[in-house]
């Protein structure tokens, strides 16, 4: 007596395809080496922009903090400048004479 499949049963059969043991390989090799290193490459631009961008914000800052500090330095300069015209600068007996003027000048108007 011969016995049925039952339904959903694979059958048997000697006439399946057989490989050559280098053929899986050669579906991977097809791909191309140079595909799987694009991330990482991409990633590593990607990284080195970042840095590069922040390097230069920081230049920029540090720039603007030395001319603004160079600035402040001018106008103390200048300040004391001015000052040591008004009230003079104490090294001649001319300039602490013209210094007393201006200070009992300004001490009258007031």
């Amino acid at each position: 007596m011969a016995s049925r499949p039952t339904p959903g049963a694979r059958l048997l059969s000697t006439s399946a395809r057989v490989h050559p043991s280098y053929l899986p390989y050669l579906h991977n090799a097809s791909r191309g080496q140079g595909m799987k290193w694009i991330p990482p490459i991409v990633a590593l631009v990607g990284v080195g922009y970042g840095v590069t961008a922040y390097r230069d914000a920081q230049v920029d800052k540090h720039l603007a903090m030395s001319v603004a500090a160079e600035q402040a330095e001018a106008e103390r300069r200048r300040r004391e400048s001015l000052l040591a015209d008004a009230y003079g600068d104490r090294s001649s007996l001319e300039g602490l004479e013209q210094a007393m003027k201006v200070y009992e000048a300004q001490g009258r108007g007031e």
